[in-house]
């Protein structure tokens, strides 16, 4: 769960870098509301990023991280964690299943996102980071392919955010 709120951390500093933009006193109205909302946008991410920092120092965020799913960029062990044949330990499961519990509060920090639309990308990434948890859980997955799974719906959340950040503001 540390893990994943790190991942988030950069799924949201990747996406404002993507989907920021810089507009000049002389652009248009319609120009300083894009420029509102990324400013509004900046805001939360700012929050939700501190959020995940703080619960990615736990302990259970540190194991997880180390043994079930990478979620540092850093990650020493990432390469073995994508490529693991095995599947979740007893005690593996207790410390993914407290350390996703954790990040209920910063999951809630998402639903703070001036547009609906933005809410809807968070929300659609939390259900289906969710989904592959459930699938490591029950065993229906390995830890590899959990790891995997997790990555490509890391990278269709943030072309989400950019595609929904580009039509709000109107690009």
């Amino acid at each position: 769960m540390k893990n994943t709120y790190k991942v988030m951390c950069f799924l949201l500093v990747a996406l404002t870098g993507c989907a920021g933009t810089q507009t000049s006193v002389s652009q248009p109205a319609s120009n300083n509301s894009g420029e509102q909302l990324q400013k509004q946008v900046n805001v939360i991410q700012k929050k939700l990023n501190d959020c995940i920092a703080k619960v990615n120092q736990s302990d259970d965020a540190k194991f997880v991280d180390a043994h079930v799913i990478s979620l540092t960029a850093n990650n020493p062990n990432a390469q073995e964690l994508f490529n693991s044949s095995e599947k979740i330990t007893p005690e593996q499961a207790i410390v993914l299943s407290r350390f996703k519990d954790s990040t209920v509060v910063c999951r809630a920090i998402s639903d703070e996102f001036p547009k609906p639309a933005l809410v809807a990308v968070y929300s659609d990434f939390y259900k289906n980071i969710d989904a592959v948890y459930a699938d490591l859980l029950s065993k229906r997955v390995t830890i590899g392919v959990a790891n995997q799974e997790r990555a490509m719906r890391i990278q269709y959340a943030k072309s989400q955010w950019v595609e929904t950040m580009q039509k709000l503001r109107g690009n």
